[in-house]
């Protein structure tokens, strides 16, 4: 017995102990959040016509009451260089809230010109989620520290170890599940952009392995006071914490220390500072001279509450699903989807069959097996697709060697990748744009937050079916039909497209590494899985 006791410990034997107290710390939130910080509540500035960009659109607010303004951003590079134009131009305010915050060119392009603006005494509001988000600690504490600046950190994880995320995701599921997945940037109470762009080299054309394909809308006028109720509604929440209730930080994380690197390179007006300073005249004469030259029309600003209701399966609280139905039902022509994660499930497809059955229209693009960034959505998405093209769906799947839209009026791009799709668009009978963050999925309609614009105009729509029509061209995108095999009478999906200038037709899903073929195997057997995509 003795000899047992003084025998060096065996890592087996150690390692699920190890484990399971880990489990039972990250379970019970080891390290608390504090309680005793002052959260000072706020609201958005409601006063625009005090401001240069407030009094640069009085003039066509007046020839358009009750309307608003909305202009398509297409390209990533000009939604990033609008986005810092605007903070340029702020003197009150700026809000923003997005789901990823990247330390990467991108992300400290913009982190710098908010720190400019707040230097110039604006107001500068954050909203972050917290899963996804590329700032560290120490680098939050330090921006937050600035007396224009305050970060608030959407249902944050108690333990602020990164790499636990995961671990305490699966542990915590049903309180650490419920994401915030809105992307707003909003300037002094008047112009706002909206859509599916986060924050990060991904989706403005900067370094990356993979660039995005998405798209936002700009707008101005009475819609931005809505944007800013919502705003406000999260900012003041409970579930939406000051990064000063996390306490001090004294470690150096790697992205405090890329952010640092990547302000030198501001300072040094490299790469997209250098982009930024040689078109930021252009940018800015757009957006305080040609409010007559946007399309006003009416339009609302549509969020989910931050603490979404619970429902049943069957059932979704998402108020932007209901909009959505409304605008489905009222359909009577055609509606064309551009949503990058498309999960309908059996309600869906059924959706989709009536939609066709009372002679509408429908075409969807998503992404491809080989262009998704997810393959577990696309394995979530793959077994209705014989369904849909059944139904008489002309359904499309983005290709990850199909180009993106360039800047209009130059030819810049800050980097050269593949492609995958990310933009959430629906058009209904050409009249009626819904341009946001919500996708088609069970995630989209019970467990995140999102946020979006409805506008009804057949101007802007048509403007927004241009952008999107390359989109489903047959070089850019795979149009998926059923072919009849002739030994068995049975039907198989098939992909057709162009390559090289020529026809060509997969039988299984073109480009896709083997991989990915096994991820979907992998993804598809586990139970309980598509309620969660």
């Amino acid at each position: 017995m003795t000899r047992v006791l003084h025998q060096s410990p065996n890592c087996r034997e150690v390692l699920p102990i190890a484990l399971l107290c880990l489990f039972v710390a990250l379970a019970s939130g080891c390290a608390n959040l504090r309680e005793d910080i002052v959260r000072a509540p706020s609201q958005a500035f409601s006063d625009p016509q005090q401001t240069n960009l407030g009094h640069s659109y009085e003039t066509a607010q007046a020839k358009h009451p009750r309307l608003s303004a909305f202009r398509l951003l297409n390209n990533g590079v000009t939604a990033l260089l609008t986005r810092g134009a605007l903070a340029d131009l702020a003197e009150r305010s700026i809000d923003l809230q997005y789901y990823i915050y990247d330390a990467d060119e991108a992300g400290a392009f913009l982190l710098e010109r908010l720190i400019a603006a707040a230097d110039r005494g604006v107001r500068v509001r954050m909203i972050l989620d917290d899963f996804l988000l590329g700032l560290d600690d120490q680098t939050l504490e330090t921006l937050n520290a600035h007396s224009n600046i305050e970060i608030r950190i959407f249902n944050p994880f108690h333990d602020r170890m990164r790499w636990s995320r995961s671990l305490q995701m699966v542990l915590q599921a049903d309180s650490l599940g419920h994401r915030m997945h809105n992307k707003v940037f909003a300037v002094d109470g008047q112009i706002a952009i909206l859509g599916g762009r986060n924050i990060s080299n991904h989706y403005f054309e900067g370094a990356a392995d993979a660039n995005f394909r998405d798209m936002d809308i700009l707008a101005a006028g009475p819609v931005v006071r809505d944007v800013g109720q919502n705003f406000d509604e999260y900012w003041n929440s409970p579930i939406v914490v000051p990064v000063a209730a996390f306490g001090s930080s004294t470690r150096v994380g790697e992205a405090y220390e890329r952010f640092l690197a990547l302000r030198a390179q501001a300072l040094a007006e490299v790469g997209a500072f250098a982009e930024y300073r040689r078109h930021k005249p252009e940018i800015v004469r757009q957006l305080l001279t040609e409010a007559d030259n946007m399309t006003w029309a009416p339009g609302r600003a549509i969020a989910e509450p931050p603490v979404r209701k619970e429902t049943g399966a069957t059932k979704s609280s998402s108020v932007i699903a209901k909009a959505l139905a409304i605008a489905r039902q009222d359909t009577q022509n055609e509606i064309t989807y551009e949503v990058a994660y498309f999960v309908p499930g059996k309600r869906g497809v059924e959706v989709m069959q009536d939609l066709q059955s009372r002679g509408v229209k429908v075409r969807i693009l998503t992404n491809s097996l080989a262009s998704t960034d997810v393959v577990a959505v696309h394995a979530g998405y793959a077994p209705y697709r014989d369904a849909l093209v059944a139904a008489g769906v002309d359904l499309h799947e983005y290709r990850p060697d199909a180009t993106r839209p360039e800047p209009q009026g130059h030819r810049m791009r800050m980097g050269s990748s593949a492609s995958a799709l990310h933009a959430k668009v629906v058009i209904h009978d050409r009249k009626l744009i819904w341009v946001g963050s919500a996708n088609f999925d069970p995630r989209s309609r019970h467990l995140n937050t999102e946020t979006g614009l409805l506008i009804e105009s057949p101007a802007l729509a048509e403007r927004v079916l241009a952008g999107m029509e390359r989109d489903f061209q047959p070089q850019y995108s795979w149009k998926l039909e059923l072919e009849t095999v002739p030994e068995t009478s049975t039907r198989q999906l098939i992909w057709t497209g162009e390559r090289g200038g020529k026809p060509v037709v997969f039988h299984n899903d073109p480009d896709a590494s083997l991989w990915r073929r096994v991820g979907v195997g992998f993804y598809s057997i586990l139970p309980g899985l598509e309620d969660l995509l």
